[in-house]
């Protein structure tokens, strides 16, 4: 049986779920949970992560290789028909806000990596109950 003290700490851990799932429900959530604490830990230096975009079918490619070259000053690899975007920059919970917002965005992951050397993609698009469905045209927000 949990004592009060975890059962507590667990019920606030599922407040903050719903939290990252409503702000940002494009993210990963171990993403947001590991900006968040390395944040906290260190609010003066944004830290690197390898971060992975997955976008709709049919995303010009080279403008989100543009904009995010304008954003970060990293060119991305770009893989998948040119759906699913790699870049190692520096990442903070404002710029992960800013990626989640772009309608073309599906999902954000993403790998903490500590410095400009990277490893490259790691991740697959998640294919569970994703807040975005695909139906004859376009993707519309799930309910």
């Amino acid at each position: 049986m949990y004592s009060s003290k975890i059962l507590e700490i667990k019920t606030v851990f599922k407040g903050l779920q719903t939290l990252y799932e409503t702000y940002l429900p494009k993210a990963d959530p171990v993403l947001v949970h590991d900006l968040l604490l390395r944040e906290q830990e260190n609010p003066n230096v944004a830290p690197f992560y390898m971060v992975e975009v997955f976008t709709r079918p049919g995303t010009n490619s080279q403008a989100k290789r543009d904009l995010i070259f304008n954003k970060t000053g990293m060119i991305p690899a770009i893989y998948d028909k040119g759906t699913h975007y790699v870049a190692n920059h520096r990442l903070t919970s404002e710029m992960l806000e800013q990626i989640c917002k772009d309608e073309d965005v599906l999902e954000v992951t993403g790998e903490y990596t500590g410095g400009i050397g990277g490893w490259g993609a790691s991740h697959e698009h998640r294919e569970r109950g994703h807040r975005y469905q695909q139906n004859e045209h376009n993707y519309i927000a799930a309910r």
